[in-house]
């Protein structure tokens, strides 16, 4: 019996800990150029993708489209609030129950988004839990030729994946040997 209660609670307790990861996007670049580094963004339900503003003035405003540069239609979109300026931190918090799926964003200042073109846009693409679409979770990766992008994760992408994964690992042991610990004594 004791053997069964504490089986029980070490799967629970590692099925318990997958922790939102933070995904960096740059907006704007280090050279004033007007872009999202990386201006493709994969994430999972309860991630954060936070947005520094590196150069220039620019704001965020979700789309339907990646090409339409305009606000998109859906209640409650996701926005900065605003036209902000270097030194900028902006979170956009993907709901734990968000559908996987495609949204867009794009930089509402007026010339760096322009209709049929995309230029100040991007991609984010939610995976279901656990899962981004074949990528690691957090995962980024460029979609136009508009920044010298790796075709791979962005350091800071893999970083908070990698991080997530290991502290996720490490309270699943920690948790697990607590709930043994605790079946041997009952």
């Amino acid at each position: 019996m004791k053997t069964s209660f504490a089986a029980i609670l070490f799967f629970a307790g590692l099925a318990s800990f997958s922790q939102a990861a933070d995904i960096p996007v740059k907006v704007g670049g280090p050279k004033g150029e007007n872009i999202f580094d990386p201006a493709k963004v994969i994430a999972a339900p309860g991630d954060n993708v936070v947005f520094t503003w590196v150069s220039g003035k620019h704001s965020i405003l979700e789309a339907d489209s990646l090409t339409a540069c305009a606000k998109s239609a859906k209640p409650n979109i996701a926005t900065s609030g605003g036209v902000f300026e270097t030194g900028k931190t902006w979170a956009w918090p993907i709901p734990k129950d968000a559908a996987a799926g495609k949204t867009w964003f794009y930089c509402g200042v007026p010339g760096h988004c322009e209709p049929g073109t995309g230029g100040m846009a991007g991609t984010l693409i939610i995976g279901a839990a656990g899962d981004a679409g074949g990528a690691a979770p957090g995962g980024a990766t460029p979609t136009n030729g508009t920044a010298n992008m790796p075709a791979t994760p962005s350091d800071g992408a893999a970083k908070s994946s990698a991080v997530r994964n290991y502290q996720s690992i490490a309270a699943g042991v920690v948790l697990s040997s607590m709930c043994m610990a605790a079946a041997y004594v009952l």
